[in-house]
């Protein structure tokens, strides 16, 4: 199992973390770096800085990752100053996507979702009840297709929204900005 350092880093530096999925990203990235002691290379590629912090991360000292919290909270009292809300930009991400995809109303997304989740519902109900299945392999089947149904999980909190009351608050949302 590979180490997950975007959950790590939004435990130790929540701040830092909602600024990756936001126009703030190579912000972030740079505090994250000089923080963690990494020498920044300009031309390195996303990708490279993300390994780079996961590797450091993996084996973080606990005076680096309170350095860390503090670039944190530093990171925040800048963003306050500048007047820029982080979540904000994380929401507005997210409802600039759902806008795209209704305003294209295609149908294609939603057909594949439901085609792909009765593939895995077959495969696992066939991987269950089939006896002669060397049981390690039957683990490891069922172990990816676990991970295959959290990735539709994603597909279906995007497509449907995650909570009944969505559009309400999408409207809401909306409406406040202005």
């Amino acid at each position: 199992m590979s180490f997950d350092w975007k959950s790590t880093l939004s435990t130790i530096a929540p701040m830092l973390a909602t600024a990756y999925g936001t126009p703030l990203a190579g912000m972030a990235t740079k505090v994250i770096l000089t923080t963690l002691g990494i020498t920044s290379n300009p031309q390195a590629t996303e990708e490279e800085n993300q390994q780079v912090i996961s590797e450091k991360l993996q084996n973080a000292t606990p005076q680096e990752l309170l350095a860390l919290k503090n670039a944190d909270y530093q990171f925040k009292k800048d963003m306050k100053a500048l007047d820029v809300d982080l979540e904000k930009l994380a929401v507005g991400d997210r409802e600039s996507a759902r806008q795209m995809q209704t305003s294209r109303r295609s149908w294609a997304p939603t057909i594949l979702a439901a085609l792909a989740l009765v593939i895995v519902m077959i495969l696992a109900y066939y991987v269950i009840i089939t006896p002669n299945i060397n049981e390690y392999a039957k683990g490891v089947v069922l172990l990816m297709l676990g991970r295959f149904l959290g990735y539709i999980d994603s597909v279906y909190s995007f497509e449907f929204g995650t909570t009944r009351t969505s559009q309400t608050k999408d409207i809401t949302i909306q409406n406040l900005s202005k």
